[in-house]
């Protein structure tokens, strides 16, 4: 790739129109037309200067490689460069995708409740309704998952790391997350305390001796709640963690890389087989106003095996 090819691949990567690129190196519209047709070659200077704009270095500029792009000064491999509308792009997909995954959650909660509702009454048709409702809503939300996942697997490279961020791309990713982080730290902490407050209507049905379909409303509130504070936080979470993934900080720095990935691989085996031992234990014993605890105590023992995985 000669270094007019490269000019005209940079300039469009940072959506920059030639006048605009003229303005920035004081020079005029015809010198940058001139270049990338190759009809005129930059002075020593200007490629200088472009580097620097490009953020790129001179020798990415002057040699002539058919690499992807390898222009970063010190580095020995190949790098992808993100230019803003790519990486708008990516924000805008990270927050759609966000909200669908929260959704396809929001739908596992949910699933139980007709269920539970119905499990009082001794009709098999209203039974095997609510089984149906909650094997349907699994799928859908299992579907949502899969159709999520192969859509944001355009920007895998971004997960591998092979990326830069184009010149001036890292200032305007750090304002964003500094600007998000307070509505983020809000909805965390409201989150939170809805998952911490969604046991106390059982708690009290229990310490009021409660009848049976009481409880049962009651467990179907608590699956309510705790399905809005989950859409809540992985919203957010999903918003804030798309700037960390740019930034390459956070849970997406080298170092936590490697204990990510193993947390994940925990916790797609073992929220399941949580979920599976209260239902199993609750339909079991029907002692819904007491099989709740298996939630909080399921979150204490996450907490220590994810302990564990630091090590």
């Amino acid at each position: 790739m000669q270094i007019a090819d490269k000019i005209v691949q940079l300039r469009k990567e940072k959506g920059w129109s030639q006048e605009y690129l003229a303005e920035k190196l004081g020079v005029s519209r015809q010198s940058i037309s001139k270049w990338e047709s190759g009809a005129a070659m930059p002075e020593v200077n200007r490629i200088v200067e472009l580097a620097d704009l490009f953020g790129v270095t001179t020798d990415y500029l002057l040699k002539d490689k058919s690499d992807q792009f390898s222009g970063y000064e010190g580095d020995s491999v190949d790098y992808h460069l993100v230019s803003e509308a790519e990486m708008n792009h990516f924000l805008a997909s990270k927050t759609s995708a966000g909200k669908h995954i929260a959704f396809g959650v929001v739908l596992c909660l949910l699933s139980p409740v007709f269920l539970i509702l119905s499990s009082e009454i001794n009709n098999a048709l209203l039974n095997g309704l609510g089984i149906f409702v909650l094997l349907s809503m699994i799928a859908i939300a299992v579907a949502i998952f899969i159709i999520t996942d192969t859509k944001m697997e355009q920007f895998q490279y971004l997960e591998k790391q092979n990326f830069r961020l184009a010149s001036g791309l890292t200032e305007v990713v750090q304002n964003r997350q500094q600007t998000y982080r307070k509505t983020y730290g809000k909805n965390i902490a409201f989150g939170v305390a809805l998952c911490i407050l969604s046991g106390l209507p059982l708690i009290l049905a229990g310490l009021l001796d409660a009848t049976g379909v009481t409880i049962l409303y009651f467990v179907a509130l608590l699956l309510v709640i705790l399905a809005i504070a989950t859409y809540i936080m992985i919203t957010s979470y999903t918003i804030y963690s798309s700037f960390d993934q740019l930034l390459k900080t956070g849970q997406y720095s080298p170092k936590n890389r490697e204990k990510e990935e193993r947390e994940s691989k925990l916790a797609g085996f073992y929220w399941p087989l949580v979920v599976a031992i209260y239902l199993g234990w609750s339909f079991t014993t029907q002692q819904w106003g007491f099989t709740w605890i298996v939630w909080p105590i399921a979150g204490l023992v996450y907490a220590a095996l994810s302990s564990l995985l630091e090590q």
